[in-house]
């Protein structure tokens, strides 16, 4: 077999089989939906098979790399392709209630999703630079239309052009740093930066800098961050309730793959306190600014800001429990974070305007589910114990102490405290202010249930019982190469 990449036999079939079958679901409901407009009722069930069959084709699939080493499937793909399939589940299944109310349930809706998730496993499989930025881009692509999805609204719109030129600006500097590490190390493939005089070289510093810009990006880190709230105000919030999570995940493994492979014997001092600088500041601008937040999305556009700060001290840490506590972390984030905007969803009555978190006031009596499940991820977000999100804060914040990284940590914990004002606020409203119209809110359809209860059930079950996650966390962190 020769080590071309457009080498395709069985072997590679296999291994990319789960994305063959989200690239072909996804053209499959654009033609339903175009020639054959009765199967709408039935898009969301064919999406959720389509996950379900491409995480399982990702599980049965044989450990390795195939064409020529670019592409990979270990415990850390698996691991990342179910965290990234769960957050998918829960953005289809809030989808169709959610679009039915809108009045804009169309196909393309899901198409988009499941290429923006295709997306999303190209960069956490790959191990080829190109191939990480042609995921980065197809993930990009589907959701700067997603973004301007409503089309006749104009905070849509805006959203869409917002992110899309400044995701388009990202997307630069990501190149450019590819194109400067291809120029220094003669290939694209991250196993070729595993050399000691790249390490040390100024023009590879550069280069790592630009990466950490665009991934930067993707995770919303400040002082990348600007594109958030505007784009979760006017984007569907299905869709926010993926983008705000897996894309954040698998741009932090890209990272820790690429920083892996040029500090082979460690991070310096210098880069580590760059990262933990950018973890500081992300921490700290967005929970002091969510504190001011009148919206509901986008106080949890600056909470995900926060959020990739503490995500960011596992990055400073650099080590193998540091990327356990990552996963972790991610897990807690899914069910805690798209549990939030999945509850959102089903609470405000008109999903095309905005979302003061004053028209919550009196929905704990009224929807009780509906606003238990927010309080919960409220809760969780904010890193109360016996919390999933707990559960992710102290093994983040062990990795740091554990690498002797106490300030660190210490400011971490402070910002978690400072968090919890604005989380109450919220929970105080749903409980403690009476309605603030006679309308009834609108009826909790089946799928919103069934996401909302899984969301529920799985902060309190990975809160109170985190060793099987943590075995699987340290499992998938042995893929890669790094130090204790």
């Amino acid at each position: 077999m020769t080590s071309s990449f457009v080498t395709f036999g069985p072997e590679e079939l296999t291994a990319a089989a789960p994305e063959i079958v989200l690239a072909a679901a996804g053209c499959v409901i654009v033609l339903l939906d175009a020639f054959a407009p009765a199967s709408r009722r039935w898009l969301a069930t064919l999406s959720l098979a389509a996950i379900a069959a491409s995480s399982w084709f990702l599980i049965q699939a044989p450990s390795g790399t195939s064409f020529a080493a670019r592409y990979e499937t270990s415990d850390l793909t698996v691991a990342a392709g179910l965290f990234a399939a769960a957050t998918a589940a829960i953005a289809v299944l809030v989808a169709k209630p959610y679009l039915q109310r809108t009045g804009e349930e169309r196909g393309e809706f899901y198409a988009l999703l499941l290429w923006g998730h295709l997306g999303v496993s190209l960069m956490v499989r790959g191990l080829d630079l190109l191939v990480v930025f042609i995921g980065l881009e197809t993930l990009s692509l589907s959701f700067y239309v997603l973004a301007a999805f409503f089309r006749k609204i104009p905070a849509s719109s805006e959203a869409g052009l917002k992110y899309f030129l400044m995701g388009a600006f990202a997307s630069a500097f990501t190149l450019y740093g590819i194109a400067l590490l291809f120029g220094k190390s003669g290939s694209v493939r991250i196993a070729a930066l595993s050399r000691p005089d790249l390490a040390t070289d100024p023009l590879v510093t550069f280069a790592l800098l630009l990466l950490l810009v665009g991934f930067g990006f993707k995770m919303s880190l400040a002082p990348f961050h600007a594109w958030a709230p505007d784009v979760y105000q006017g984007m569907p919030t299905p869709a926010v309730a993926y983008l705000s999570v897996a894309p954040k995940g698998a741009s932090l493994i890209v990272l820790f793959r690429v920083l892996a492979a040029v500090f082979e014997s460690g991070m310096p001092d210098r880069f580590r306190a760059g990262i933990a600088a950018l973890a500081i500041l992300s921490m700290s601008l967005g929970n002091v600014v969510a504190l001011a937040q009148r919206d509901i999305k986008r106080l949890l556009a600056y909470s995900g800001i926060a959020h990739m700060g503490y995500v960011a001290i596992a990055l400073a840490v650099f080590g193998r429990e540091a990327l356990a506590a990552v996963i972790v972390y991610f897990f807690a984030y899914v069910v805690s974070n798209a549990g939030a905007f999945a509850a959102v969803s089903a609470l405000y009555r008109d999903e095309t305007k905005p979302h003061p978190v004053g028209l919550l006031a009196g929905e704990g009596r009224r929807s009780p589910f509906p606003s238990a499940v927010l309080a919960l991820c409220l809760f969780s977000l904010a890193g109360i114990p016996a919390t999933a999100g707990f559960i992710g804060k102290f093994f983040v914040f062990k990795a740091a102490i554990e690498k002797e990284l106490y300030a660190l940590a210490i400011i971490g914990v402070v910002n978690s405290l400072v968090s919890i004002g604005y989380y109450l606020k919220v929970v105080y409203v749903l409980y403690m202010r009476d309605p603030v119209g006679e309308e009834l809110p609108p009826a909790l359809a089946p799928a919103d249930r069934l996401a909302l209860f899984l969301c529920g059930a799985g902060i309190l079950v990975l809160g109170i019982f985190p060793a099987t996650l943590w075995d699987l966390a340290r499992r998938a962190a042995a893929s890669l190469p790094l130090g204790p």
